[in-house]
């Protein structure tokens, strides 16, 4: 960082927009009742309705015993319902209510805006340099090894 601020880097400045974005999603989500981990798990299962609990947690990148919590809240309010998987009775599989495809349908509605506002003034060209550049610096980001390492061995 010689030479830089801190509140100039990469880092700071990703740091600032994330902190401003789940803040305000956080203040759209409370204002329908939402729980902030809930619209992606609604978003999955709008997408790809009858997923089981495992699947579900898979690709959310979260643990079976998370996603329970939230479902329950979700099905207490009405916006899914759990079926016993036809094939396997051990399994049960998660669909959307009306209720819930209407709020998943409100949610892609508020990230198709949020996305929007977050890229106002951007060229098409620049908000896909911006990506590319994104998705280098995640795929940068996973390959850092606990200890601090690259998969490389590099620091």
């Amino acid at each position: 960082m010689e030479g830089e601020e801190w509140e100039d880097t990469v880092l700071s400045l990703l740091m600032r927009m994330t902190h401003v974005y789940f803040q305000k999603s956080f203040q759209q989500l409370n204002s329908i009742g939402l729980h902030p981990g809930q619209p992606p798990m609604l978003w999955h299962i709008f997408k790809d309705e009858g997923l089981s609990q495992k699947e579900l947690a898979s690709r959310l990148k979260v643990k079976p015993p998370t996603v329970n919590v939230s479902l329950q809240r979700m099905e207490k309010a009405d916006y899914i319902c759990r079926r016993q998987d036809e094939k396997d009775q051990r399994v049960s599989r998660i669909y959307l209510t009306e209720k819930g495809r209407q709020l998943a349908e409100q949610i892609g509605e508020m990230m198709k805006d949020s996305n929007s506002r977050m890229t106002q003034g951007f060229t098409e060209a620049e908000i896909c340099l911006l990506t590319r550049f994104l998705k280098q610096m995640i795929v940068n980001m996973e390959s850092i090894q606990v200890d601090g390492t690259t998969e490389k061995g590099e620091m």
